[in-house]
């Protein structure tokens, strides 16, 4: 007992000396329930919800009852006479992290489109659409005509042929860089026809307005300089509720953000860099292997960089 008690007193003098020794035990019993493996989409998925919607992580939300407003982010901080209590600042450079430009009358072949919004199948199982067409439409594809393909594309739920009063429009998140429709049905026959027109090396337009969303570099080189970025699951709710306890016995300033979706069960915890107890943090957690998701970030900033290139989207993504 006396052992356990000056085990515990040592580490509280180390964690206010800034060793972050509390978060070091909390990891060798939590770490596997904390890690992240991907801040990244769904490797090879065709569906568009797979892609973490950077452009709104600035935005307002609720989350568990509680409202946010745009850029706010909830942590805790020390306080006078060596107090130590929860606050909530809003961030502008979070606020305006994410940016969108519509492309209204915007046209493109049918090939442009690399995935889809909705279907009544699993769009997660797909790894291409031709892979889509050739395991769920194997009737629609079995004999490969230029009247077999006008057959497909007279279906009315094909709705980006050009057609007025189409509610379906296109998406390119540009730090992923693939084109999306976003569609209400029809995924099938519209999959069967790109597959079909590919195979005879015929040309399909389509249109609609285009919505390409961007992240802000300046927004995301302004966090990283003032803030180290790290991602921890939060899926494993005792888990996460011992490392933000960790964290507090330490009284380290530190704020946090729940990731945007699909990644919602990840929170991305930022730790000032003009103090000890958060550098610390930052060496704790960088050692032990978790994301960094402020140089993830950045990547993603160069990543549309080159894409709005290829894209010729003219949109200005400097790399962080």
């Amino acid at each position: 007992m006396l052992k356990m008690s000056l085990t515990l007193v040592t580490g509280l003098v180390r964690d206010r000396l800034g060793r972050a020794s509390s978060l070091a035990q909390c990891l060798d019993t939590n770490a596997e329930k904390l890690q992240v493996s991907s801040l990244d989409a769904s490797p090879g998925s065709i569906a568009a919800d797979s892609v973490p919607r950077w452009h709104e992580w600035g935005q307002g939300s609720r989350s568990d009852g509680a409202v946010f407003r745009a850029g706010e982010l909830l942590g805790w901080k020390t306080h006078r006479n060596f107090g130590y209590r929860s606050y909530r600042i809003v961030h502008p450079d979070l606020a305006r992290l994410g940016d969108c430009t519509q492309l209204p009358g915007w046209h493109c072949d049918i090939q442009d489109v690399d995935g889809l919004h909705a279907s009544k199948l699993t769009l997660l199982r797909f790894n291409s659409l031709d892979a889509m067409a050739q395991q769920e439409a194997a009737k629609l594809i079995d004999e490969v005509s230029s009247a077999r393909l006008a057959r497909l594309l007279e279906r009315h739920e094909i709705r980006a042929l050009c057609r007025r009063r189409s509610g379906d429009h296109f998406v390119r998140y540009l730090w992923d860089g693939r084109t999306f429709l976003i569609n209400r049905s029809g995924s099938v026959h519209f999959a069967a026809a790109r597959f079909m027109a590919a195979r005879l090396e015929q040309r399909v337009a389509l249109g609609g307005e285009l919505h390409v969303h961007s992240i802000e570099p300046q927004a995301v080189s302004s966090l990283r300089r003032d803030f180290e970025l790290f991602a921890v699951s939060a899926r494993d709710a005792f888990a996460s509720i011992a490392f933000h306890e960790a964290l507090r016995r330490s009284h380290t300033p530190y704020l946090s953000k729940r990731m945007p979706r699909p990644h919602a069960h990840t929170e991305v915890i930022f730790l000032p860099r003009d103090d000890r107890r958060s550098v610390a943090v930052a060496a704790e957690l960088r050692v032990a292997g978790f994301p960094d998701a402020g140089k993830h970030l950045s990547t993603l900033v160069l990543r549309q960089h080159m894409n709005a290139v290829r894209h010729g989207d003219g949109q200005d993504a400097m790399a962080a």
